[in-house]
């Protein structure tokens, strides 16, 4: 389970202020925002006063098998505060050389939220029981299962539940109002947890009354902290233009694993597992190693536009990359109109089986000391955003609609997958209160 751990762990979402929500985040080049800040320090920089910031944020996830009508999408709502912010801003706005504003920022981030469920209706086809495959790999479990591969019909249910919670603390300078560099320190806690339900009813003679089965259910709970830093600056040649780049380093931490199992089968009577049924393991834990490079025109005070390029290297997943659009217009003072566009590929996007010849299941340890035999695979993600802001003397709010759409490969225990839909609505508010 390894890789998928990790590569869950390592997920980030799109998610921020109203006005980093309403650009997709495309603001490495930008700043002036406090999730611009989380992506890249030297945007804290660009702060010409002192400011406090709050975020609401609701979404609506929904979940469905499109090739199973008659399975209602499983749909959950959720109500987070995913960000808050204190920015502290020290320096003198008549200077026009050297070093001009000297800045702080205390700010928490929720950079991913899991709280979703996962339905799939099927049969094994030719990968036959979870007894059978569990049995290929060595572990008798002391439990009935059919060998034959045929007629058997399974239903998986998969409940999810977590969240990423980072702390940051970040400073930058403006020198110039033409360079802006920044540093910062994140600390990180993390909690993931699954609960799933993998059924088999296996085929039987007419006019039989029992319906031989096997169940096996598992919890998960993953759990830890890091800590990272990143560096970034932004550069502007002209009035026109800005130029953004930026670094986070792996994270330095270690997450613990909890796990429970049963596994039990109905055939001429009840037999449970005797297998393990906990496991509780550490390891060491390496977030991805993050860069980003975006470029801005700016147009006066009326209009800005963002392209950005996102960049992570994974230890134990492929490489993630992603292109994100923003675009911003002021119609009168004040007012602030925006809308973006983000496509993300996945960490993860390779046929997990690991060889034709190898064992069928995958990644179920051969040892079974973990009972959860389930794991996915996601295909690139999607967003869409509009947003709206006023901006006044002392006050400021902001709110923005968000849009994600993303292909998920879900596995029961076999390498045939469950083709599956996710879809999240979201609407975020930021209020706030600057220095005039």
């Amino acid at each position: 389970m390894e890789q998928q751990d990790f590569t869950r762990l390592s997920e980030r979402d799109l998610v921020g202020t109203a006005r980093y929500v309403g650009m997709c985040g495309a603001m490495t080049a930008i700043g002036g925002d406090p999730s611009a800040v989380h992506d890249n320090p030297a945007g804290l920089g660009l702060y010409r006063r002192a400011e406090v910031s709050l975020t609401f944020d609701y979404s609506h996830d929904r979940t469905r098998e499109p090739h199973e009508p008659n399975i209602a999408a499983l749909k959950t709502n959720r109500f987070q505060v995913p960000q808050a912010s204190l920015v502290i801003a020290l320096g003198n706005p008549y200077q026009l050389t050297g070093v001009i504003y000297n800045n702080f920022m205390i700010s928490y981030h929720r950079t991913r939220t899991y709280n979703r469920r996962w339905q799939a209706l099927g049969n094994s086809g030719n990968m036959g029981s979870l007894g059978y495959q569990i049995a290929q790999n060595g572990v008798d479990l002391g439990i009935a299962y059919p060998a034959d591969r045929k007629n058997i019909y399974n239903d998986f249910y998969l409940e999810e539940h977590g969240y990423i919670n980072e702390f940051s603390l970040d400073w930058a300078i403006n020198i110039s109002n033409r360079w802006y560099v920044g540093a910062g320190l994140r600390t990180q806690h993390f909690r993931l947890s699954d609960d799933a339900e993998y059924y088999e009813d296996f085929a039987i003679p007419l006019g039989d009354s029992i319906h031989p089965y096997l169940q096996n259910n598992s919890s998960v709970i993953h759990s830890g902290v890091g800590c990272k830093l990143a560096a970034g600056i932004i550069y502007r040649p002209t009035r026109w233009w800005r130029i953004g780049l930026s670094l986070e380093t792996p994270s330095i931490g270690a997450f613990r694993t909890q796990t429970h199992g049963t596994i039990k089968a109905l055939t001429d009577s009840l037999r449970i597992s005797d297998a393990p049924d906990l496991y509780d393991g550490k390891r060491v834990f390496h977030s991805p190693l993050r860069l980003s490079a975006s470029v801005a025109l700016q147009v006066y005070d009326k209009a800005m536009l963002a392209l950005q390029y996102d960049y992570a290297h994974t230890f134990n997943s492929m490489d993630f990359h992603a292109l994100r659009f923003g675009a911003e217009v002021v119609p009168v003072n004040g007012l602030y109109l925006n809308a973006g566009y983000a496509f993300m590929w996945s960490m993860n996007r390779s046929n997990p089986n690991p060889s034709a010849n190898g064992p069928t299941t995958y990644p179920m340890d051969p040892t079974f000391d973990r009972q959860d035999t389930y794991f996915r695979t996601l295909e690139g993600g999607q967003y869409a955003s509009v947003g709206i802001g006023y901006r006044g003397t002392h006050m400021f709010v902001q709110a923005a609609y968000q849009y994600h759409w993303q292909s998920v490969n879900l596995y029961a225990h076999q390498l045939q997958a469950d083709y599956m839909k996710a879809d999240t609505h979201r609407l975020v508010v930021t209020v706030g209160w600057h220095q005039n």
